[in-house]
Order: C-alpha cells, then structure tokens, then sequence
C-alpha cells in the first residue's frame, strides 16, 4: 500500500495548481490534508517516488500506484484532470492513515465526447449548481451544456432573468469550476421554442410575467419566439455574444431548436422555418462557433411508437438541409430502451456529425451508448431536466456505462448510495440539512 501525507507535496502540472483541485484533494483526504504542488512535466501529476507511466493508444490517461507513490499522465489537461478524479476515489483511510492501494488503470472509455446537459431553474441555487458540476467531473464527463431557465442577468433585456437569477460573477464561477476539472463549457440559448424560460407544466414566462409590452418578441401564446420579427433575431443574437463573453473560448453553442408547437402548427410559419434555421446557423458559424440542434423538429413523424419527431418526410430533408453543414444533430430520444436506436441509425447516413441525447434511466442510455458505439458517432448528450431529485443516479451510473471508473466499492452498493458518496466528496465547503444530498426534504406531501 501506499501511504499518502495528508499534507502532500506533489509535481506536475501547473495547472492543477488551482482551487476545484486543492478542494477536492481537501475532502477526499476527509478535511484533513492538503496538496502543494510544484511545478514538474507537463500533463502530469506525481507523488513519491514514482514514473509516471505512458498512455496507451485510444486511452485519456493512465495511473500507477506503487508502495512508494502514484502518479498520472494525460494526453490533455481534461484526461489529465479525469485520473486525477479516479485517483482520489482510490483513497481510503484506515487507523488514521491515508492509503492508496497498488494499481494500474487506464482511461479508455467508449466514447470521446461525453457530454452532459444541465438545467439552470429558479429553484437551484448556487451551491446545488457548484455541487452538480463537481460531480459531473468526478464521473469524467467531457462537456457540459448550461442551459438558463431565467437564471443568468442579461444586459440586453433585463426581463430575460427573474429577479434572483445569478449575476456574471455567480456564473463565472460556475465555468471556472468546469474549467478547472477539465470540462468543456458550452451555453446555450433556446432559439424556437422554450421561449418562457420555463416548463409549460406551470404556466411561467420570465420576460411576459414581468414585461407584457414585449409580446411582440414571441408566437401569441408566448411558447415559441417570433421568427418573422428582426427585433427577435436581433436579441437572440445579443443573447449568445452576451454568453460567449461571459463562458470564453469555446467550440461550442446549443441553440435548442425544439418543441415549437404554435410553429408546428401554423402553416405560413411552418415554411419559414428552413429559411429561419438557415439564417440562424450560418450567423453562429460566422461568430466562430458550431451550433447544436435538438432534432426532434427536423426528423420524420412516421417513426415506431416511442419515437418523438415532427416532420414529414419532405419537410424533414429540407431542414435538415438547411443547416450549416458545421451543425451537431443532437437526437433526444427518452423512450425507447432498446437498441439500436433507430433515429440514430437514420441521422448515422449523414455527413453531419450526430449525438444521442438519453434520459437518466438506465435502459435508455444504455440503448443509446450501443447505438452510438455501434454507428460510430460523434458522442453522447446525457440529459438531466427536472429530474435530478429522483434521478440524479444516473449521473454515475451513465459515467460508468461510458467507460469511468468511480470507487472500487461501487459494485457492492447500489446507484444511491454511490451517488450520496460522490456528493459528500464534493461538498467541501460544508452543506446544511436542505443541501445535503439531493432533495431539499425527506417527505413529499
């Protein structure tokens, strides 16, 4: 075994020399140590008396612990940062030591794009949000999607935000933290429909609650944004250069795109919608970025049961052709739990390149992880919604299907309490009753 100093001092790369890793090093040696760092090679982390070893081909890192030391080697910063992650879950503490047992691990995962989608609501204060991106990097995912429910302050139009929505600076932490955990950030601004900025389920709308006068920005029943008013494009596009000021470089934007049902259903707007997709797209990729669209609106409608998708044949080509061939086609799919999945198998004969887009069940996301690894396509979106109090499980769960080694427990104990463990190593700054976990209360009346 490896006996780990709680005060450890390390070499490696100076970029891990910041506060998400000092913190976590922090809890996962139980509020105990802490980690010097100093500088040494590039993409590498040492401790004690150990090479660090050479990444096999196909692998984002490799990890050896020896009786004298561990260390880690990445190909990047981000595979860097992910056996990090792995190495601290191997820490155990027994009769007052810290102790790392010998091991060879590599990080070769199914895919290399393992993105994941997080919702912004009302209800998620800053500390929730902190705590979900902590644990989205310790599960390894390699991008994360921050979609906004009225919950970021937009110079542009103040009644984009609720009155307590994060300021920039709340926000800049947030991407910090992604950045520092080696994950891609990428904003998003829904482009068609959502345009409430809230569930429809409660009737909200963060700009028509607070400012009836802007009406004219949407469709009549407030669901989707008016395509044929300048005004509207015209804001949309303060909205994103608002956002890649505030998010920094990045490959990236998601424009949304989908369930548009006032547009779906009026003829004369429904044909503008190529032109309009067109339009949108080619001005992303001229702001230097490559848009992603949910594609439940540009695919055929005659798909099996469980299938969601809005088009006709005819009009679903048109769409698609519309867009800027830079496009990523993101197919949400929740239903089917079986693979392949055959919307995947569709979008899979295109040039563009195609995620899968699964729910937090398991059989969803296993079906879409097989089809995906199966077609060969550009990755997986896993996507989390409202559903994270009963569901936040499939976070890991997910994580471990693509390939993410989580503690050497994990297959004694099931996806909860594996999750509960996860979140009280990321909760270094302390967490009151309400934040523990992640439900607000134990009973729901």
């Amino acid at each position: 075994m490896f006996h780990l100093d709680a005060h450890a001092i390390a070499k490696g790369d100076r970029r891990l020399d910041n506060p998400t890793v000092h913190r976590l090093w922090q809890s996962f040696t139980l509020g105990q140590g802490d980690l010097s760092l100093d500088h040494g090679e590039a993409l590498t982390l040492v401790l004690g008396n150990v090479t660090p070893p050479a990444v096999p081909d196909g692998c984002e890192y490799s990890l050896v612990v020896t009786e004298d030391g561990a260390a880690v080697r990445g190909t990047d910063y981000g595979g860097l940062v992910r056996g990090v992650m792995v190495l601290l879950m191997q820490i155990t503490y027994r009769d007052g030591a810290f102790l790392i047992a010998p091991a060879v691990m590599e990080g070769r995962y199914r895919l290399n794009n393992r993105m994941i989608h997080l919702c912004v609501f009302p209800e998620n204060d800053l500390t929730y949000m902190k705590r979900l991106i902590r644990l989205c990097g310790l599960c390894q995912y390699t991008h994360v999607v921050l979609e906004f429910w009225g919950m970021v302050q937009y110079d542009c139009l103040p009644s984009l935000a609720w009155p307590h929505a994060f300021t920039k600076d709340e926000v800049r932490e947030l991407i910090a933290e992604m950045r520092d955990l080696g994950m891609a950030p990428i904003p998003m601004v829904n482009s068609l429909g959502h345009a409430t900025a809230s569930r429809l389920c409660f009737g909200k709308h963060v700009v028509l609650d607070q400012d009836p006068t802007q009406e004219e920005l949407f469709t009549p029943d407030g669901w989707a944004w008016n395509i044929e008013n300048p005004r509207t494009v015209a804001l949309l596009a303060q909205m994103r250069q608002e956002l890649y000021d505030l998010f920094g470089e990045g490959d990236y934007i998601h424009v949304g795109c989908d369930e548009a049902y006032y547009i779906s259903n009026c003829p004369s707007l429904r044909q503008q919608l190529p032109a309009y997709l067109n339009a949108l797209t080619c001005q992303v990729a001229a702001e230097g970025r490559r848009p992603m669209l949910w594609m439940d609106m540009l695919l055929e409608g005659n798909q099996d049961p469980g299938y969601y998708a809005t088009a006709d044949a005819q009009e679903a080509c048109a769409l698609r052709e519309a867009l800027h061939p830079s496009s990523v086609w993101v197919d949400w799919q929740y239903d089917v739990k079986q693979a392949p999945v055959a919307t995947l198998q569709q979008l899979a004969h295109s040039e563009a390149d195609v995620m899968g887009a699964p729910w937090l069940t398991e059989a969803n996301y296993v079906a879409h992880l097989d089809t995906i690894e199966q077609e060969g396509l550009f990755g997986l979106m896993l996507t989390t919604w409202q559903s994270l109090k009963g569901q936040m499980y499939g976070i890991p769960g997910c994580a471990q299907q693509c390939g993410a080694k989580l503690f050497g427990w994990c297959d004694y104990a099931d996806r909860h309490t594996v999750t509960a463990t996860l979140l009280r190593r990321v909760s270094f700054e302390g967490v009151s009753y309400a934040d523990a976990g992640w439900g607000k209360e134990q009973i729901d009346y």
